[in-house]
């Protein structure tokens, strides 16, 4: 087996999209999936303890958005070997990074910022540019 396909998400439907896609490539190409969401957050983790001792909202939130996506792939190819990890950096880093082992990295067109309506996403676009392998920017939804 050869490496595995990196799918980028941040829970938007663009990013869900572009894991769709991958799941499919994936199974084509018979390599391992990869989805990855990247979140600061969890780079302070255990900095600063919650009053109830209980995860922070931002932990679970992330957990959240990595187990639909993860979900979704199984869902979608069955069979397929799928892994997922929250990582705690920005998300054109995580991906830049992850994209040094993968076949491929995949990211949806755009993510969840406020602009996300007028141009190709910033985060597409830095990792478009800083990918040491292929990269593909998934711009709408995968039949």
């Amino acid at each position: 087996m050869g490496l595995p396909l990196v799918v980028g998400t941040d829970g938007s439907e663009f990013s869900l999209q572009a894991v769709d896609w991958a799941a499919d490539e994936a199974a084509r190409r018979r390599v391992p999936l990869r989805i990855v969401y990247a979140s600061l957050w969890e780079r302070y983790e255990g900095q600063v303890p919650s009053e109830e001792g209980t995860e922070p909202l931002e932990g679970w939130e992330a957990d959240r958005i990595l187990d639909t996506a993860l979900e979704r792939a199984r869902a979608r190819r069955p069979g397929l070997e799928v892994s997922g990890e929250v990582l705690p950096d920005d998300a054109a880093d995580v991906l830049a990074d992850e994209g040094r082992n993968a076949s491929l990295l995949v990211v949806g067109s755009r993510g969840r910022g406020e602009l996300a309506e007028l141009l190709l996403g910033s985060v597409s676009l830095a990792v478009a540019a800083r990918a040491d392998c292929p990269v593909v920017v998934v711009r709408g939804p995968v039949p």
